[in-house]
């Protein structure tokens, strides 16, 4: 099978077998999808078969079945929910940094990052460590697309005060720096830094990187 193919054969194993229409059957969906959010938050991925899942969830495998073709495309429902209610908190930091001066608006965005992985950081952890990479790698791809273009854009408002010329390379470089460290601080460490700390650091080395 060549390349475009398997990746064909990944993303179409990870959809929803049909979607639900009627009320009760979009219930039992949001039932499935967050008996998997505990199960992988507080057993991780390896523990979540579709027989354990429909344990948690209190429905049959068979009900699971005409939903999801897979544990994987459940996961991948996981997936998308996580990554909105991620994109979601950094929107608002968007949003509330505009108009700020750099420093402020900095500290705003590195904040978020943190709160966002911070939201549940058991589940991020075995999303990002656990499930392989070809569960649903349109919605990894989708947001730190999304968010990179959202830094881009903030940066161009700053452009006078900034040192870097190249903006496209300065939003990768700050999207990776920020999202790397906050990974680093809240998901790696037996004892997690203060993150009042970590906060002071990381927005005072991006600032320097921006501007000199």
């Amino acid at each position: 099978m060549s390349k475009i193919s398997h990746k064909k054969a990944a993303k179409a194993s990870t959809r929803p077998r049909r979607m639900p229409r009627q009320e009760r059957s979009r219930a039992m969906v949001d039932v499935i999808v967050e008996a998997t959010w505990k199960v992988l938050a507080e057993e991780g991925y390896a523990a979540a078969s579709t027989n354990r899942i429909a344990e948690r969830a209190g429905t049959s495998v068979g009900s699971l079945y005409q939903y999801f073709p897979n544990k994987d495309a459940i996961v991948a429902a996981v997936q998308r929910r996580h990554h909105a209610d991620l994109g979601a908190v950094m929107a608002t930091a968007f949003a509330e940094a505009a108009g700020q001066p750099l420093e402020k608006a900095t500290r705003r965005l590195v904040r978020a990052s943190l709160d966002a992985h911070l939201l549940d950081p058991d589940l991020h952890r075995t999303l990002s460590q656990r499930v392989p990479d070809s569960v649903n790698p349109e919605t990894r791809g989708t947001l730190k697309n999304g968010i990179q273009a959202q830094i881009r854009s903030w940066l161009e408002g700053y452009r006078p005060a900034l040192t870097v010329t190249d903006l496209d390379t300065a939003a990768f470089v700050v999207l990776h720096l920020v999202e790397s460290v906050s990974h680093a601080a809240i998901l790696d460490q037996d004892e997690t830094p203060d993150p009042a700390r970590v906060e002071d650091e990381l927005t005072a080395t991006v600032v320097r990187y921006l501007t000199g």
